[in-house]
């Protein structure tokens, strides 16, 4: 640990011995304590300082953008406008526009390359927001779907109390498996729904049945522990019900686990990106991007040969093309015309920046 943050440590851990400790110095302290735990990257102490910039209020950022290039709006707007949504969240829709910058061609800044029209930058500011309501209604879809499978599979497997021991969740190790029952034991002490208080206040049971707790779970709480835990011939056979399948032609083999477990992984990303209202339609995270299944040229009718163009493009086209797969595998094709009727009423949105090839729409992955 840094020298000075080992003084400030023990100067902490001295104030906590006497037991006087206000909100401000306890924040100091875990803060500090965390040092320990994990460890700063070794380039902390090589890395620049944040830049020391002035705090400018909305309308000085304002008149700063229409100094800059902005167009198509006045002032007393485009401060609302940021007053509504923030500078720095809406710096992410008029970046592509900005200079790049020369000392480091990677970083763009502040003026605009040409004009730019706020109402370019909005539109797809809102279009953005659209796209998140639409993506996350598919998603808490596929969760609901994969939470009750889940659950009637792990409680045939084990009984409706079997992830009480390691066995019924023999994907755990043991120390994984303490850390789930602590986990389902939180949610559940914390859980306010109304068939919850009816067992607590009914059963003497400390937690209940499989089909109940798995209500209380958050969604990366399900995956880390009753995904993660149940037995291989369950997660194959929910890959094989999602129709994620391989070359394998025994039927008990045939679920694709790899793909399945990297596609709920993405799911979780997208989700903490929609809950948290950040910037999603031309992302290129590599981690929202799913693994797509291998090409077989020697039969065309594998099914992995229908995402051969998504292979060669980056962006958001091919989570919202997996969505589509999971969601009609369920049973559900109603998403699949909310978001193709969303695409259509926004024209000016460049979609191959989502990493959608020409006529997308007519692919069979979208049929």
């Amino acid at each position: 640990m840094h020298n000075a943050a080992s003084r400030i440590l023990y100067a902490l851990e001295a104030v906590n011995a006497s037991g006087i400790f206000s909100m401000h110095t306890r924040a100091a302290f875990l803060f500090y304590r965390s040092f320990q735990r994990f460890p700063m990257p070794a380039n902390q102490y090589t890395r620049e300082p944040y830049p020391d910039h002035p705090c400018r209020t909305p309308s000085d950022l304002a008149q700063r953008l229409l100094d800059n290039g902005m167009t198509g709006v006045n002032r007393e707007t485009l401060t609302m406008r940021i007053e509504q949504v923030g500078y720095f969240r809406l710096k992410g829709y008029w970046y592509p526009f900005l200079t790049p910058d020369r000392e480091n061609p990677d970083k763009k800044r502040l003026p605009f390359t040409t004009p730019t029209s706020f109402t370019t930058i909005w539109d797809r500011y809102l279009f953005d927001q659209e796209l998140r309501l639409v993506a996350f209604d598919g998603i808490i879809t596929i969760e609901n779907f994969l939470k009750n499978f889940m659950a009637m599979e792990l409680s045939q497997f084990a009984g409706p109390f079997g992830y009480m021991t390691n066995e019924g969740l023999p994907g755990l190790s043991p120390q994984e498996h303490g850390a789930c029952l602590q986990t389902f034991l939180s949610s559940y002490s914390k859980s306010r729904l109304t068939y919850i208080e009816h067992f607590r206040h009914k059963y003497r049971e400390p937690l209940p049945p499989y089909w109940m707790i798995v209500g209380c779970l958050s969604y990366g709480a399900f995956k880390e522990t009753m995904f993660k835990g149940a037995p291989d011939s369950i997660r194959r056979k929910l890959a094989t019900r999602l129709r994620i399948i391989n070359r394998n032609s025994n039927p008990g083999f045939s679920g694709d686990v790899k793909i399945l477990s990297n596609w709920l992984e993405t799911i979780r990303q997208v989700r903490n990106i929609t809950a948290h209202h950040d910037r999603l339609w031309n992302v290129r995270n590599i981690k929202i991007m799913p693994q797509l299944p291998r090409l077989d040229r020697e039969h065309p009718d594998w099914w992995g040969n229908a995402w051969e163009p998504f292979h060669h493009t980056q962006g958001t086209a091919s989570f919202f093309t997996m969505e589509n797969h999971l969601l009609a595998a369920i049973g559900s094709r109603r998403w699949r015309d909310r978001f193709i009727s969303l695409m259509g009423v926004h024209p000016e949105i460049p979609q191959e920046d989502m990493g959608f090839p020409d006529g997308w729409r007519s692919l069979p992955v979208w049929q």
